[in-house]
């Protein structure tokens, strides 16, 4: 079923409501966009806010139900992972303002708040210029000079949410302001800082006696900003093209330390470099060249962002999903030998047919757990214990293929001697004898599944639950944990789909008129899900 979702991007002149689809990649449906008027205050700009939730909502049609959460991207300092906006100095009277907790209570759904760098660096890596790559800065260079970092797959926010603000490090003993500090990157980088310099330099050039076109032109100084500069370095203006020649050696010394310490596979910049990066491209590689370990710069790329203009909504969007641990990036097509399977279950077993999209749906929600590192959890009573078990066996060994491990991963575990095959995690929660009847004695039988979900499960993971009746108490209390936590939810039930149905993203009915026949069913479906995603994987 598709997700939709709220984003509201917050900044110090406008905001704007976003609404999203979240099926198989992001897709943006529809925008109320507004003036901030910071200047007065908080309790106008969140009333403006939440009611253009409401309104959006209400044009397309939906409710609050039909969400899955709402992500808000906004200036720091801010304290993401307790949803509190700090004190923006774009935003003033922001200060300690709860606001993931006051956007929960008013839409009863989950709501998550990021620093905009950090949120533009999501959208860029899972949507944009840094797809593909597990190890990506986006730098924001626009107002202010900023950068969001994902390593090793993760976003990186430090212990306090100050990770990524790399604009107050210093450049030069002197220069610029920004960030409050002379020198600073933002001092250099932002368009603040570039008009700065431009306006310092026109200052020393008359001085000097020499004037620039632009003094020529009556603009004002004032008035000299990036905007302007870049449209005399577009007619080779030798006086601007000095200007982004001086920026972008800052911009490459910029660059250098963050390859040198971060040793990124890219670097995505915003804003500015989008619109100017031709200008500064030239002196910004002759600065790396000099100044980055080769080792660092000749596996980074420097490229634009390449969401444009709808980097922003993309970016609030990106928040919540990242927090409800949903997959952005639309998912790869299935191999052809993978769909091989599926049609050979069609063929083969005609009455499961009318399960054809359910099972496709489900074969697409344990891929996205896995490429994310997930695992996968899954418990039943009896029969469908066994089949639990089962399911366990097929992804954790080789099912049709061998599964070979990589040469690499041979020498790590002992060479031509290791037996070892490629697995695809999963837990069967029927086992753990010991822990399963302490807790059915100590606390309560029905909760001995949800227990373990509770103790094993992540967003990133996925749950099955198998039941014929779709209402074993135990496996629907394990399913709610699962939907709790934020889980994928999967269920493979009979006809009816009892209350599984209603709860899990995925429920698979299989045909029957009694539990045995049901559970002759089970089997080829589960069979052939194994099959699907081992080819997928191996």
């Amino acid at each position: 079923m598709p997700k939709y979702i709220i984003g509201l991007d917050i900044g110090g002149t406008k905001c704007a409501v976003v609404l999203a689809k979240a099926d198989n990649g992001i897709s943006l449906l529809d925008r109320i966009a507004f003036p901030t008027y910071a200047e007065a205050g908080y309790p106008q700009a969140r009333d403006r806010l939440f009611q253009g939730v409401r309104d959006i909502l209400e044009r397309n049609g939906l409710r609050t139900a039909d969400l899955a959460g709402i992500g808000a991207s906004c200036g720091g300092p801010l304290d993401s992972r307790r949803g509190v906006v700090l004190s923006p100095p774009n935003l003033p009277g922001w200060d300690e303002i709860p606001f993931a907790r006051l956007l929960e209570e008013a839409f009863h759904v989950p709501s998550f708040l990021q620093n905009d760098a950090n949120a533009c660096a999501l959208a860029e890596w899972k949507l944009g210029a840094g797809g593909g790559t597990d190890d990506m800065i986006f730098l924001t260079m626009g107002t202010g000079f900023g950068a969001g970092i994902i390593a090793e797959g993760r976003l990186i926010r430090g212990v306090s949410d100050m990770g990524g603000e790399v604009g107050h490090v210093r450049l030069e003993a002197d220069g610029p302001v920004g960030f409050g500090k002379a020198g600073s990157m933002e001092g250099f980088c932002s368009g603040g800082g570039i008009a700065k310099q431009a306006r310092m330099l026109t200052e020393s050039w008359v001085r000097e006696g020499k004037t620039p076109m632009w003094v020529m032109d009556g603009v004002a100084l004032e008035a000299l900003d990036v905007k302007v500069l870049s449209k005399y370095a577009e007619r080779g203006d030798p006086d601007a093209l000095h200007v982004f020649a001086l920026v972008g050696d800052r911009l490459g010394a910029a660059v250098s330390v963050l390859m040198d310490i971060l040793n990124p596979a890219r670097i995505v910049i915003g804003s500015i470099f989008v619109r100017c990066g031709h200008l500064l491209r030239p002196a910004m590689e002759r600065a790396i060249e000099r100044e980055a370990l080769i080792h660092s710069r000749i596996v980074c790329d420097v490229v634009p962002a390449a969401l444009g203009e709808q980097l922003g909504d993309y970016a609030a969007v990106l928040v919540a999903c990242h927090g409800l641990g949903l997959r952005a990036e639309p998912r790869p097509e299935p191999k052809p030998a993978v769909m091989r399977h599926f049609e050979r279950l069609m063929e083969r077993y005609p009455d499961l047919v009318p399960l054809r999209n359910d099972m496709r749906q489900a074969f697409d929600l344990l891929a996205d757990a896995f490429r994310g590192g997930g695992k996968l959890l899954v418990c039943g009573n009896g029969g469908s214990a066994a089949d639990a078990d089962h399911i366990v066996g097929e992804l954790m060994k080789g099912f049709y293929k061998q599964r070979l491990l990589e040469p690499e991963a041979e020498a790590l575990f002992g060479g031509t001697s290791c037996k070892m095959q490629r697995a695809l995690p999963a837990i069967a929660l029927t086992h753990h004898d010991a822990l399963s009847t302490a807790f059915a004695n100590d606390v309560d039988p029905c909760s001995v599944f949800a227990q373990q979900v509770y103790g094993y499960g992540t967003k990133a993971d996925a749950f099955l639950g198998i039941s014929t009746s779709g209402s074993s108490v135990n496996v629907v209390t394990a399913a709610e944990t699962a939907k709790a936590i934020g889980m994928r939810t999967l269920a493979l039930t009979g006809p009816s789909g009892g209350k599984l149905s209603s709860l899990c993203d995925v429920t698979m009915k299989a045909p029957g008129s009694c539990t045995a026949d049901v559970q002759e069913r089970h089997l080829p479906i589960y069979h052939t899900l194994c099959a699907m995603l081992e080819e997928e994987f191996f």
